[in-house]
């Protein structure tokens, strides 16, 4: 009796036998039942984006594009998806920790973020067919990702400031108090290999929420009394925008892999409300707001991943890949009132589109990273390191996001628990460029005049000063090859 006889192997999918379908089919079931409880809980939150997700990408520097080899291939180039035959589950999660403080060039307390770690993670399962066909392989995942940001931040405001405050405290509060971001990327792929060639895409459905809060200056002259303060707070939600990871690979020589992804631009457009709490004064003089719809606009860029990974020996990768993300695509974000009214007894005014200029550019990064078997078939050391351009000019610069130009260095690992068990654990930490800005276009959104005739009064630059950031991520991984856990006894062949 030849091997490929003794039992159903990964060349033959596990099918060739009514036991293995029966398997494969109790394998399903539970798996579809761990997605839908892990796509039945919260939203892991997020904002725009710092680099990146996935525990063995984070380890290595976030160099992952050329031969990802989890389900982490939904995000980072869907052709990793071919090479993973059989059953396989990938839990993957990090915490993120962002230092971020700022010191108002006209005086005042340094504020900081004050929200603590941040969780997101991706579930993915994936079966691999192995050939099918005249492909050598084929490959279906289902799971989604989050991308990788901090959607949670905290800062000082007239929400929680004890009145009257001195003229100059917080002027932070103008652009920002506090942000609850929530996307998520439903995603299902499929990808395919033929000889040294894979492709493969993934295809997704962007849902997400946005709560922020801000003050707006609501003073009949230029100033930051908090007196005059309103607070806007932000609460939107969209259906669903679909996108698409598309991805190539290739093994001219089987110990050299390139790779090359492309995530093309969306449009994440929400609804929900916009209420505003007014201040004592225009309260006084019986301002009102009547109506509260409102649309937020937010665009996200195309992302271009290209990643060569080489092999010496039989112990160490080496991969190093350059990531480009045109973010000078997104000139503003928007917050777009559906018929909301400023209103007086004498007045009535529509409030029109609030606009953050934000003008951001194209950012590129270089990573490099790789992995070392220390004890073969058993435990996996890796490092990395990356540099990425900033994305943000520095008259853009303000509390909201702080991915400015920075330096990541990283470690990690992987070790075999058990059969077709695996844990990864990685660390990385981001040293973020000081930015000292004096040029700012960060101002006070201002809320229309009220009064018969007037004119709205003339913005305050609140964005000028010092600003200091890092980030702290930790992220763990669990792997599961659910067809290294089957029962695959020796037969002597007669």
């Amino acid at each position: 009796m030849s091997t490929s006889d003794r039992f159903c192997g990964l060349g033959s999918s596990g099918l060739c036998t009514w036991d293995g379908l029966r398997a494969s089919v109790v394998h399903a079931g539970f798996l579809v039942g761990v997605m839908l409880a892990l796509a039945s809980a919260p939203a892991f939150a997020a904002g725009i984006e710092h680099p990146d997700i996935g525990t063995i990408a984070i380890g290595r520097g976030g160099a992952y594009a050329a031969a990802p080899s989890d389900g982490l291939a939904m995000q980072y180039n869907p052709a990793g998806f071919a090479s993973q035959h059989g059953w396989r589950l990938t839990l993957d999660a990090n915490v993120s920790f962002q230092q971020l403080s700022f010191a108002p060039a006209r005086g005042g307390d340094t504020i900081s973020n004050s929200a603590g770690g941040f969780l997101v993670g991706a579930p993915v399962v994936s079966y691999g067919f192995g050939p099918v066909g005249w492909l050598s392989s084929l490959t279906l995942a289902l799971g989604f990702t989050t991308p990788s940001a901090i959607g949670k931040q905290t800062y000082p405001g007239s929400l929680d400031a004890k009145m009257p405050l001195p003229d100059a405290q917080d002027p932070q509060r103008y652009a920002l108090i506090f942000t609850d971001y929530q996307i998520i990327y439903y995603s299902a792929a499929i990808a395919g290999s033929y000889k040294w060639f894979s492709a493969g895409v993934a295809l997704q459905l962007v849902h997400g929420s946005a709560k922020f809060a801000q003050a707006v200056w609501s003073g009949p002259f230029p100033g930051t009394d908090p007196a005059y303060d309103a607070i806007a707070t932000v609460d939107v939600s969209n259906t669903v925008v679909p996108t698409a990871v598309f991805g190539v690979s290739a093994r001219p020589v089987p110990k050299l892999a390139l790779g090359l992804s492309y995530r093309p631009q969306f449009d994440f457009i929400a609804h929900g409300t916009l209420n505003t709490d007014l201040p004592p004064v225009s309260q006084a003089l019986a301002v009102s707001v009547v109506g509260n719809s409102t649309d937020f606009f937010l665009r996200f860029p195309d992302v271009i991943r290209f990643g060569a990974q080489y092999t010496f020996g039989s112990r160490l990768l080496v991969e190093a890949d350059v990531v480009a993300e045109l973010w000078s695509e997104l000139k503003t974000i928007e917050i777009r009132p559906q018929n909301i009214h400023v209103t007086t007894p004498a007045t009535d005014r529509t409030l029109a589109n609030i606009i953050f200029q934000k003008d951001y550019q194209d950012a590129v990064s270089v990573r490099v990273g790789a992995d070392y078997e220390l004890l073969p078939s058993r435990l996996t050391v890796r490092a990395g390191y990356l540099h990425e351009t900033s994305a943000i000019p520095l008259k853009s610069v303000s509390v909201d996001f702080g991915n400015w130009q920075r330096d990541a260095v990283s470690v990690g690992g992987t070790m075999k628990i058990w059969r077709g068990l695996n844990a990864s654990v990685a660390y990385a930490h981001h040293f973020v460029a000081d930015q000292n800005v004096t040029n700012s276009q960060v101002v006070q959104v201002i809320t229309p005049c009220s009064v018969p005739g007037c004119t709205d009064t003339a913005t305050t630059v609140v964005g000028n000063g010092v600003y200091k950031a890092s980030l702290d991520v930790v992220s763990l991984s669990l792997g599961v090859i659910l067809d290294d856990f089957r029962a695959r006894p020796y037969v002597t062949s007669p």
